[in-house]
């Protein structure tokens, strides 16, 4: 049988064919409307519709982002798709294109695609941290999906990991308003912002030289260039991913943490800090029973992962 699953983001939606194993069978991505409730159903249903005139769909799954209630299936409020507020996506889409139709939060798809078929298979007890513009996270307890009493669960990317003293209202501010979120750190974005402190020190950095603004990409390939203040930004990021894993082992004992996204790319340049960084902070039993390891199915986890929730649900 065929899945079909689908992985919505800010800018693109990205869908594919699965078979039962979760291989992708076939691919296909249209932009994102992100303001157009109606605009973006109709752009979601024709892409649907595209890969049902070539092969038959047993059900759909689809990825959100935000804050998808597992009580009523009803996304809250997705803050990159403003369109999507109180929406029942999978109920309005089943409606038009006459096929069961499964949703979740696009975190949690990743995490479930990596126990279904990656680097968590016969597992029990797993987190998947996707390291992007920010930070998402999905768990694996006693080998099922964990979504929390209402669906909310699993928002690691926002615990705090430095707030400083509450008198002193200064640091990194996370877009949710609270001060030294996880993802301040260890995203994309924190990745800059260390960057640019450590600048300040590094007049001789040719991170002075790339041309405005800065990314993160760009970080990374002045870092291979072999610049030792990018190189260092690498090492301080997986320092603190080190620190929030060692945070998940001590309070979960978890079997696996695996780590994808766009930045996991920069491979042994964050890797090698992170695991050293964890090994230090986590309580040693616990951490000889976690493997930190990269993820087996970026960047298709999303479709992945959606396809096989539509499957087992």
């Amino acid at each position: 049988m065929h899945y079909l699953g689908i992985d919505v983001g800010g800018t693109s939606i990205k869908a594919g064919l699965v078979d039962e194993t979760g291989q992708i069978l076939e691919s296909r991505r249209a932009l994102t409307i992100a303001d157009n409730l109606n605009g973006f159903v109709s752009k979601l249903a024709d892409l649907i519709r595209s890969f049902q005139t070539t092969a038959s769909i047993a059900a759909i799954g689809i990825g959100i982002p935000g804050l998808h209630s597992s009580k009523t299936n009803i996304t809250e409020t997705s803050p990159n798709i403003p369109c999507l507020k109180k929406v029942n996506l999978g109920e309005i889409l089943a409606d038009q294109v006459h096929i069961r139709t499964v949703t979740e939060n696009d975190a949690n798809a990743a995490a479930y695609a990596e126990f279904a078929c990656g680097a968590g298979v016969g597992l029990q007890h797993m987190a998947h941290i996707t390291l992007g513009t920010g930070v998402g996270s999905g768990f694996i307890f006693n080998g099922s999906l964990f979504t929390g009493a209402s669906g909310y669960g699993g928002e690691f990317g926002h615990t705090i990991m430095s707030a400083g003293p509450s008198w002193q209202k200064t640091g990194r501010v996370c877009a949710c308003g609270n001060l030294g979120c996880v993802e301040m750190f260890a995203s994309a974005t924190g990745i800059v912002i260390t960057a640019e402190e450590m600048m300040r020190d590094a007049p001789e950095s040719r991170l002075h030289h790339e041309p405005p603004p800065l990314t993160s990409e760009t970080i990374h390939a002045v870092a291979l260039a072999g610049d030792a203040t990018a190189i260092n930004v690498f090492k301080e990021t997986g320092h603190y991913l080190g620190i929030a894993c060692a945070n998940l082992i001590n309070l979960l004992n978890l079997e696996t943490i695996v780590i994808g996204g766009g930045v996991a790319a920069a491979g042994n340049l964050l890797m090698n800090a992170t695991l050293e960084s964890a090994q230090s902070h986590a309580f040693p039993s616990s951490y000889a029973d976690c493997q930190i390891v990269q993820s087996k199915l970026w960047p298709d986890g999303g479709i992945i992962g959606a396809a096989m929730l539509a499957r087992d649900r």
